[in-house]
């Protein structure tokens, strides 16, 4: 143990190799222990006879010199004899704790934490309410590696971003360095490849068929349906947005909730304009336009009344596949799905600000060529 006088250029230029402790010279009894990334500051001494071992924080978010600040009351009173406990482990968290914290932490939406809680309760539930310690035990690792193994390609990339998120967030809050099994599988080749995009099962050939088999429907589920497909937007989406969100004289809806966690607005188009005011109709202030319309079970009703099989998002892939075919601008066509441009694009993160009327030429362009084959429009009413 090599005594030498702390400072923190001595620390930034390399104290000394990990795994060594260096003893302060102008403060007997302070500390520095060197590891492979961190230095971190202790108080050895002792006091009536016992040994005394105190953390005090980590450099460089604690300074030379005010690790002897915090270390010189401790070592008066081990001098007088005072035998200071050290402060017990903190008890770590559970699974269930550590999901719960990270779901605060993050803003996770409570349908997406239903979903994670699920997954880990029926895919980990021996470590669900467990300490988080015990994920590094072989048992877990090898689980994993069963779980990689026999679940499916989507199941299995849904466990390894849940799992792998929850680690890296102990790591950043919680200093409890847990390396994730997945990453290590991965490393070795034996994770299944990623999940591939689901094919969209609605072809513009049998939209006839599909406007036919929609007029049919109840007027609720009729009118989603449509909005659905006049604006791209997300089940979600559509399902959350309220009377108080639509501004017909502005010519503005604004969707609330986002799959980005930012409120998102579009331009109301002539096309969009009859549909909303009936709906406006019948609801007022925070009322959701479409409340008690099941999402889930829309498409069945419309394959009932002789849909051609379809998922709701296909709509949105429609939208998307009719701008590009019209050679809509990137930028504009993500303004009006309501993607974030990617994290390197500068141009479009920063520079670039479409509003709603910014797209609404493009967009009703969109729909008209997506409405071509619609045997009735949609009639106003209240």
């Amino acid at each position: 143990m090599a005594i030498v006088t702390l400072s923190d250029a001595l620390i930034r230029k390399g104290a000394d190799k990990r795994g060594t402790v260096l003893r302060d010279r102008k403060l007997c009894g302070l500390c520095l222990r060197i590891g492979a990334r961190t230095q971190t500051f202790v108080v050895a001494t002792s006091s009536a006879g016992k040994q005394v071992r105190v953390t005090l924080g980590r450099w460089p978010l604690i300074t030379v010199d005010e690790a002897r600040e915090m270390a010189l009351p401790i070592l008066r009173r081990c001098r007088a004899g005072e035998y200071l406990a050290t402060k017990p482990k903190l008890r770590l968290p559970t699974l269930r704790e550590a999901l719960a914290e990270y779901a605060k932490a993050k803003k996770v939406k409570a349908s997406s934490l239903a979903r994670y809680e699920s997954l880990l309760k029926t895919h980990f539930a021996e470590w669900f309410d467990r300490p988080v310690s015990a994920l590094r035990d072989h048992a877990f690792g090898d689980h994993c590696h069963r779980f990689a193994q026999t679940k499916g390609a989507a199941l299995v990339d849904l466990g390894r971003g849940i799992v792998g998120s929850i680690l890296k967030f102990l790591g950043a809050v919680h200093s409890i360095e847990i390396p994730s099994p997945f990453v290590k599988l991965g490393a070795a080749g034996l994770m299944p490849q990623r999940p591939q995009p689901r094919a969209r099962n609605l072809s513009e050939e049998a939209m006839p068929d599909w406007f036919t088999a929609v007029a049919g429907l109840p007027e609720l589920q009729r009118d989603y349906l449509h909005l659905l497909l006049l604006t791209g937007m997300r089940k979600n989406e559509c399902s959350a947005v309220r009377r108080e969100d639509v501004d017909l004289d502005a010519g503005v809806l604004l969707i609330p909730e986002t799959k980005g966690k930012s409120p998102h607005s579009l331009p109301i188009t002539e096309q969009m304009r009859p549909l909303l005011q009936r709906r406006c109709c019948t609801t007022d202030g925070s009322v959701r336009l479409f409340a008690g319309l099941s999402a889930d079970h829309v498409t069945e009703m419309a394959q009932r009344a002789g849909a051609p099989k379809f998922m709701l998002h296909d709509l949105r892939k429609l939208v998307a596949s009719a701008g590009a075919r019209l050679n809509t601008g990137d930028a504009v066509l993500r303004r009006i799905l309501g993607h974030a441009p990617r994290r390197g694009d500068t141009l479009h993160r920063h520079y670039v600000q479409l509003g709603p009327q910014d797209v609404a030429d493009s967009l009703t362009t969109i729909q008209l060529t997506l409405y071509r084959s619609s045997p009735d429009s949609i009639a106003a009413g209240c």
